[in-house]
């Protein structure tokens, strides 16, 4: 199935502020960091883990707010294969099985897949806070987007998304 065309950027009704572009070295919220010091840790040398370096029984503490996204190349899609179940109760849509692109929020897909995109073609994590409106939803989250895969090659996304406060108080970090 062809990919859909993507639909115009100018289209976002309310503007979006995401602070910093990537956060990668500021992450606020402390799982969101256990996972990123995990990642780090299973990649024994290599770019990235592969997806059988990877035991969610391991990172139980975030779990819920964990998403495993799988990287199809040719064409590139985004197949959910696990949406974290805090997720799926907090947004309304479990999006387990679904494709990015057959979500039905235009401005919401062409965010998150630049977002994906930035991860599989430099083969690096990457994390962002954002907060305000696509389509009809508003978001405030703190996300961060790890490849897994090997030879140069990501297969699997692990996406863990934190809802909430964007501005902790200075020093403080969420546990």
């Amino acid at each position: 199935m062809d990919k859909p065309p993507s639909p115009d950027p100018a289209r976002r009704k309310r503007p979006l502020t995401i602070l910093p572009a990537d956060c990668l070295d500021d992450l606020h919220d402390r799982r969101l960091q256990r996972l990123y010091d995990y990642w780090r840790e299973r990649r024994t040398g290599a770019a990235m883990p592969t997806r059988a370096a990877i035991d969610p029984l391991d990172f139980r503490y975030i779990l819920g707010y964990v998403t495993l996204v799988e990287v199809e190349l040719a064409p590139r899609r985004y197949r959910f294969r696990l949406d974290g179940s805090i997720l799926a109760m907090l947004s309304g849509m479990d999006y387990t099985g679904k494709y990015l692109d057959e979500l039905g929020m235009p401005d919401y897909i062409d965010f998150v897949a630049s977002s994906y995109d930035r991860v599989v073609d430099h083969l690096q994590p990457y994390a962002y806070r954002k907060q305000g409106a696509f389509d009809t939803k508003t978001f405030d989250e703190e996300t961060v987007i790890l490849p897994l895969g090997h030879a140069g090659t990501v297969s699997h996304l692990l996406v863990a998304v934190i809802p909430g406060d964007l501005a902790p108080a200075p020093g403080k970090m969420v546990i």
